[in-house]
């Protein structure tokens, strides 16, 4: 008995040599889907901000995440409503497991709309679970179904909103 207490006391220790989320993507523009060069990274571990960097000229971005944490990550540039999505890191973990699941995540990003009220995407668009140990990561879907149906009435009106500035113009 005292053996499993031990075992399962190892298996919960986090080694900085256990297996690793990498999350890499591209920021891109909503209408166009065209890559976005200059987007801003914000992340923060915890609710404290880690790392701040900016996307190239194709618009890519690539953070390895450790675990054991709460992540928001954060998208945005100027003139743009900013997102973001959230990922939890913890639970246990392989003693040197030097394994990197690499995920790939695309946000998009539109005009901010004036006299639109688009704080609804202050929210994260999604929120994942990572599992160190099987390496496995989960997106929550009863929480996409909840905000998912706001998300595109809002990406609708602010696409008849744009639609109907462009005709107006001569």
């Amino acid at each position: 008995m005292r053996t499993l207490g031990l075992l399962a006391l190892c298996l919960v220790a986090i080694n900085s040599e256990a297996a690793r989320l990498q999350i890499k993507g591209s920021v891109t523009d909503f209408e166009s889907r065209e890559p976005m060069a200059n987007a801003l990274i914000r992340v923060y571990k915890n609710g404290v901000k880690q790392h701040v960097f900016h996307t190239g000229a194709n618009g890519r971005y690539d953070v390895v995440l450790d675990n054991g944490a709460d992540y928001v990550i954060r998208f945005s540039s100027p003139g743009r409503v900013t997102k973001c999505f959230g990922i939890d890191t913890h639970g246990p973990s392989w003693e040197n497991d030097n394994a990197v699941t690499v995920v790939e995540v695309e946000m998009t990003l539109f005009e901010q709309v004036e006299g639109m009220d688009l704080s609804f995407f202050d929210m994260p668009m999604g929120l994942a679970r990572y599992t160190p140990m099987t390496g496995f990561l989960s997106w929550n879907k009863p929480y996409e179904e909840r905000i998912q149906p706001e998300a595109a009435r809002l990406c609708e009106e602010v696409r008849q909103r744009r639609d109907q500035a462009m005709a107006k113009q001569p």
